[in-house]
């Protein structure tokens, strides 16, 4: 059986990247989507799962706040692990291709 990874650290980026559940949450959305999504609609998305009501009854600056950590925090932090790209210029984030997060399917679904 071949080893997908190239060190203890690729195996601790990717546990890093889903130590924070609005990390496993953008995953999730973009796995679900199947393709790139704009930055604005995942942080409405995720704002949706956080709070459990619908975009509508979510004060504004809640889903400026998630955009912006997005932004500033989490996107970069999946980007140099490998796992999503953002495209600033386009603001739209995307999957990479990434074996590695088969592995962790369990835990990206779980929380």
């Amino acid at each position: 059986m071949t080893n997908v990874y190239q060190s203890h650290g690729d195996v601790d980026a990717v546990f890093e990247c889903l130590s924070h559940t609005r990390r496993r949450y953008a995953i999730r959305c973009l796995r679900e989507y199947e393709g790139p999504m704009a930055l604005a609609d995942l942080a409405d998305e995720i704002a949706v799962r956080e709070n459990g009501s619908p975009i509508t009854e979510i004060p504004a600056e809640d889903v400026k706040r998630i955009y912006l950590s997005l932004y500033h925090n989490h996107l970069p932090k999946l980007d140099s692990a490998g796992i999503a790209r953002y495209d600033q210029e386009g603001d739209m984030v995307r999957l990479a291709d990434d074996e590695r997060l088969e592995r962790f399917t369990d835990l990206i679904e779980g929380g």
